[in-house]
């Protein structure tokens, strides 16, 4: 199966051209999930293209845990990103991979727009994931405050943070930790051949790859009879 999928990605990716028209990663809270899926969004991607397939690599990230931990999710395998086990590690990002494979080999006739994390710091040697050649690498580009507040809220909300309220303190720290770990995030990717791009621009470049030209109408014979 792995040698299957292999050969799959080569060929797609060599001869045929990706079927990933875009992949769009951004700091934690600028907004990837809501452009691209948000249930309060009418003018989300998913939405006004029924045809395009949509996936958050967070959703891959999540099952895998389950390999290596108790739950789908539970990340308790992972306490401490400086001080990993490696090979909890490797077996995590290569279930994930082996997600990414198959999910893009059952959707290679569709137009595909992946979102989220594809680099995992925390594994060493090779740890990115391959998600076969996207045409469109975007970076969301929102003011880096914003996200970090988003991403804090979420978390609040979620209770991560415990039972106690966060002090503003430990709530601006946070936030100014976000923004410094955010800005060294945006550099790597933008040097790798990411783009800066706004909501407004990644909508009118997916429109333009989406929209399909209506064909004229048949002629009219008006050969008489």
């Amino acid at each position: 199966m792995k040698l299957l999928l292999e050969n799959w990605r080569k060929y797609l990716t060599e001869e045929q051209g990706s079927s990933v028209i875009a992949h769009l990663v951004g700091q934690a809270g600028s907004g990837k999930t809501y452009l691209m899926q948000g249930e309060d969004n009418p003018d989300a991607l998913a939405k006004k293209y029924p045809n395009l397939v949509t996936k958050d690599l967070d959703d891959f990230d999540d099952e895998a845990d389950a390999v290596v931990a108790s739950g789908k999710g539970d990340k308790s395998w992972r306490p401490d990103p400086h001080n990993t086990d490696q090979e909890l590690a490797r077996k995590h990002f290569d279930e994930v991979q082996s997600l990414v494979d198959q999910f893009l080999s059952s959707n290679s006739d569709k137009k595909v727009f992946l979102a989220g994390m594809s680099v995992f710091p925390w594994v060493e040697g090779d740890n990115q994931l391959d998600l076969g050649n996207p045409t469109h690498k975007f970076y969301l580009d929102v003011d880096p405050e914003v996200s970090a507040q988003r991403r804090i809220d979420r978390d609040i909300d979620k209770g991560l943070y415990g039972d106690e309220k966060i002090s503003d303190e430990d709530y601006e720290e946070n936030v100014a930790a976000d923004m410094e770990h955010g800005a060294q995030e945006k550099a790597q990717l933008l040097s790798s051949g990411y783009k800066a791009t706004t909501p407004a621009e990644i909508e009118k470049v997916v429109d333009s790859i989406m929209s399909i030209e209506q064909p004229d109408e048949d002629p009219v014979d008006e050969t008489p009879t």
